[in-house]
């Protein structure tokens, strides 16, 4: 397991700040000035359907790392663990730029694909994978997950 922890270690490390994106019409853009603290593919029914996709990329940063600029707009709903999640979209284009979660408000879940340079993402993982589409293979990963893992405290 320490291998794989090292291996974590370095491809977050290989996503180094300052991390910029935004929206596809250009009115949202983020800076992220932190390493991520965590990277992935989630493949649960909320993610596909807000997406239109068979699952969505994202990265986890310190909420105190992320500053965004331009009009969104939220949604929120509630999660299988009863928190409410809220995701805010550009209020032109309704691009997802982030999301966060009431279960951690110090972090922020960051849409991949709004990277300005998307080949910087590094997935470290899949989440969810007990609810994911049937007509695709997931992404290899170095942690793999039927739910949500826990938390570590």
């Amino acid at each position: 397991m320490s291998q794989a922890i090292e291996r974590l270690n370095r491809e977050l490390s290989a996503m180094a700040p300052p991390l910029e994106g935004g929206c596809l019409c250009g009115a949202v853009s983020y800076v992220v000035t932190a390493t991520p603290i965590w990277s992935g593919h989630c493949h649960c029914r909320a993610c596909q359907k807000l997406s239109g996709a068979p699952f969505v990329s994202a990265f986890s940063v310190p909420a105190a790392a992320f500053s965004c600029q331009g009009e969104i707009h939220q949604f929120q709903r509630q999660a299988a663990s009863g928190n409410l999640v809220t995701t805010s979209h550009c209020a032109a284009c309704g691009a997802r730029i982030f999301a966060q979660s009431t279960g951690n408000t110090s972090m922020v879940n960051v849409l991949a694909t709004t990277l300005r340079d998307a080949s910087v993402f590094r997935p470290v993982g899949n989440v969810y994978l007990s609810e994911a589409a049937p007509w695709i293979e997931p992404p290899p990963a170095l942690f793999n997950f039927q739910k949500m893992p826990p938390r570590p405290d």
